[in-house]
């Protein structure tokens, strides 16, 4: 390839990231939105289904789940499970709020570049804190509102672990974390041969 169309190949590149920026930009501002009213969704309908606080209403349901009587059930247990899993949506919050800097980015006109891709790369780091963050208040939750019973650790540890969503969202944002660090080294590489060039 010789120098002259090497550069025009380079020129081309900008026009074409303007081109993909008129395409994606409706989408771009839309996924920011439906991370926005995501991130506030999550503790607003959790409050929904659970407000006013009601142990009765748990007791016939986890006492199923669980095959034990969990007559006993205090508003203090299930005040502190509410409050403890609010606590999830500390990570949750941040997911949302990388994607929307992550398509800021894109509506920026930054598209292939590092920033672009670091902030991919948060997007799935903190999906990852999310699942971690989920699964882990998810027992402790789950020992809050069994502690007025005799149940067995083994029941109590294998109960719930690890659900086949949080699997997905474990995947998905697997997935995001090795798609943005392709990106960036696609971007340092072009970087590079835009230097040398």
């Amino acid at each position: 390839m010789s120098a002259m169309s090497a550069g025009a190949a380079l020129d081309e590149i900008p026009a074409a990231q303007a081109t993909l920026h008129g395409r994606i930009k409706w989408l771009c501002r839309s996924i920011q939105l439906a991370a926005a009213a995501w991130s506030v969704w999550v503790p607003v309908s959790f409050l929904w289904r659970w407000l006013p606080i009601d142990p009765d209403g748990l007791v016939g349901p986890l006492g199923y789940a669980l095959k034990t009587d969990m007559s006993g059930l205090s508003a203090a247990q299930v005040e502190w499970f509410l409050a403890l899993t609010l606590v999830v949506w500390i990570p949750d919050l941040a997911v949302g709020y990388c994607i929307w800097r992550l398509f800021g980015t894109y509506l920026d006109g930054r598209i292939f570049t590092a920033d672009a891709a670091i902030w991919m790369r948060r997007v799935g780091v903190s999906g990852l804190a999310a699942v971690a963050a989920d699964i882990v208040v998810r027992k402790v939750g789950l020992f809050i509102l069994t502690s007025h019973v005799q149940l067995p650790l083994s029941t109590l540890l294998a109960f719930q672990t690890v659900l086949p969503g949080d699997l997905l969202r474990l995947l998905f944002s697997l997935f995001v974390t090795a798609l943005a660090l392709i990106f960036k080294a696609a971007a340092e590489l072009a970087d590079d041969h835009a230097q040398i060039v």
